[in-house]
C-alpha cells in the first residue's frame, strides 16, 4: 500500500519543520509529507500533484487558508484538510467546518495534531475499505427498493 501524502502550507518555517517532523516520527504512521510555504504556490501544486490531508495554517502572505480550502472544495471533495491558527474566531471555525475541514486553534500539542491527522487519515482508509467490499462506496448510501 502506498503512503499517505500530506501537504503542509505554513510561511513560518519552524512551524511548518515542526508539524512534518511529527507526522514523520515512524509511531505517527510513515506518511510522506511536503512543505509549502504559501497558498498560492499549494493551489499551483494541486493542479497536478494529489494529497491525502492539506494541514494549511490561517493567515499568510497572499491567499490565506481559507481560500484554499475554498479553492481546493470547489473541484475536490474528498481530500482531508485541517486548518490551524493562531488568529481563529467561532465565525473562522463555522466557516471551516461548514467546508468539511477539521480547525484546530494554536497553541495545540504534537500529539493533539498528529492525533486528528491520523483520525482525518484512518476515516479514508474507511472509505476504501467500504469500496474495496461493495465495489463502490456510493452502493452503501443508495436506498434500499
Amino acid at each position: 500500500m502506498q503512503a499517505k501524502r500530506i501537504l503542509i502550507i505554513e510561511d513560518e518555517l519552524p512551524m511548518a519543520m515542526t508539524l512534518c517532523s511529527a507526522l514523520l516520527h515512524p509511531m505517527s504512521g510513515g506518511y510522506q509529507v511536503d512543505v509549502c510555504p504559501l497558498a498560492d504556490v499549494a493551489m499551483k501544486r494541486l493542479r497536478y500533484e494529489q494529497f491525502d490531508l492539506i494541514v494549511t495554517d490561517l493567515r499568510m502572505p497572499g491567499n490565506s487558508g481559507l481560500e484554499l480550502i475554498r479553492h481546493v472544495r470547489q473541484t475536490d471533495s474528498r481530500t482531508r484538510m485541517m486548518l490551524i491558527t493562531g488568529f481563529g474566531s467561532p465565525e473562522i471555525e463555522q466557516q471551516v467546518q461548514g467546508m468539511g475541514a477539521v480547525y484546530l486553534p494554536k497553541p495545540f500539542s504534537l500529539q493533539e495534531f498528529v492525533a486528528i491527522a491520523q483520525r482525518l487519515l484512518s476515516e479514508d482508509k474507511e472509505l476504501e475499505k467500504c469500496r474495496e467490499e461493495d465495489g463502490s462506496f456510493e452502493a452503501q448510501w443508495k436506498p434500499r427498493s
